[in-house]
This record gives C-alpha cells, sequence and structure tokens, in this order.
C-alpha cells in the first residue's frame, strides 16, 4: 500500500477536522438549552402538582408514604422515601423525562412552553390541587368555577394542549396521555382522572423506591 504524500494527509486532517466541528456545532444546534429544559418543567410540575400534594401528605403523617406498614423500612429508607416524594423530589423525577424529551424533540421547545405558559400549566394545575383538596376534605370541587375567571388566551391554551392532536406528545411528557378529553363526557373524565392520579403515584413511588433502595416486597409485607 502506497504512502498518503504528506499534502494529501493535511488535507484529509482538515477535512475530518472541519467535519467533527460541523457535527459538534450540529448537535449543539439541537441540544436543549438548559433555560428549556428549567422552563419546561417548571411547567410540567405546575401542571402536575403531585409534589405539592406529596407534602401536604407528609405533613400530614411522620410515617407517610408507609403509614399502613411502617415497619417495613428502616428510618434511613423512609427518610430516603419522603425526600423523593417531596416537592424537590418530583421535580427531579419531572426534570429527567423533560431532558429526555427535549433532547428527543429539540424543535418542539420554544412553542410547546408558550402554550403551556399561556395558560393550560396553570389552569390544569388548579384543577389537580382541588381535586386532592377535594379528596382530603370531602366536599367535591367545582371545575367550573375554577375556570371561570380564567382569560380567553388561557382557555385557548388549555383546550389546545387537550385537543390538538400535535400535542400528544406533551401530552406523554405530562403524564395525561389521551386519558383526558374535551371529547368526553365531564363523568368520563373525572374516572379517568382518578384513575391516572393513581397510576401516576403509583410510577413516581415505585421510582423513589428504586433510589432509596426499597425492596417492592416492602409494599406486601
Amino acid at each position: 500500500m502506497k504512502p498518503i504524500p504528506p499534502r494529501r494527509s493535511r488535507l484529509l486532517l482538515a477535512a475530518f477536522f472541519a467535519s467533527a466541528g460541523l457535527f459538534a456545532a450540529q448537535a449543539a444546534e439541537t441540544a436543549p438549552s438548559k433555560q428549556d429544559v428549567q422552563r419546561m418543567t417548571d411547567l410540567q410540575v405546575q401542571m402536575m402538582p403531585f409534589g405539592a400534594i406529596f407534602d401536604m401528605l407528609a405533613k400530614n403523617d411522620p410515617n407517610w408514604p408507609m403509614q399502613e406498614k411502617p415497619g417495613a423500612v428502616t428510618p434511613k429508607q423512609l427518610g430516603c422515601l419522603r425526600g423523593e416524594l417531596s416537592t424537590p423530589g418530583y421535580r427531579r423525577y419531572k426534570q429527567a423525562q423533560v431532558e429526555t424529551y427535549l433532547a428527543a424533540n429539540p424543535s418542539r421547545a420554544a412553542s410547546e412552553i408558550a402554550l403551556l405558559e399561556q395558560g393550560a400549566a396553570e389552569l390544569f394545575g388548579k384543577l389537580i390541587l382541588a381535586g386532592a383538596d377535594s379528596e382530603r376534605s370531602g366536599v367535591e370541587a367545582d371545575p367550573q368555577a375554577l375556570l371561570r375567571d380564567s382569560t380567553p388566551e388561557q382557555m385557548m391554551s388549555f383546550m389546545s394542549f387537550f385537543g390538538d392532536p400535535n400535542h400528544a406528545e406533551l401530552r406523554k411528557l405530562s403524564g395525561l396521555g389521551d386519558a383526558i378529553s374535551p371529547t368526553k363526557s365531564a363523568s368520563e373524565n373525572e374516572s379517568a382522572g382518578e384513575q391516572l392520579g393513581s397510576t401516576i403515584t403509583l410510577q413516581v413511588m415505585l421510582k423513589a423506591m428504586s433510589t432509596c433502595e426499597v425492596p417492592t416486597s416492602a409494599l406486601f409485607e
């Protein structure tokens, strides 16, 4: 095999490094910015405020979330679980999902953040917290009363988020999927919402147990 002439070697090296620089620049352009990740995470936590609900439950019971089986975990494991099932812990949980989502869908970041900031995240968060408070107090929440003071722009954002097929992936990120829809009746959405809340709570709980090295057998002891 003949050796590559020095001049040609230099050209090949130049082309290689130029290509590497181009690929790096393209990767930088498509990578989500830290600001986008933080903003989307804030919106996800606002829209699905499970951290705030966990805080409320933990405040009312020092053995929560193992109040039914307090002997199944050590004090260290219980402390870890309560840390993961809290506002900061839930935010970490959602941020990991947001980072993965935005890395796979960088072109959606600006428009989807704008959509949620316009009102969908705030309004749905209010509904979730009202539902949790209703469960605690036994007083049925009135969704219409909660939405009555919203602006037309907020309602447009809210309806677009739930009804537009283009936002199906964003709904999956939020944990909603298509469980709740404006095409369903109020009773259907209420039932679906209850099931969804239980499913998300279990998912977060299992992730916390994994982080805290708590075996799933603790749930059945």
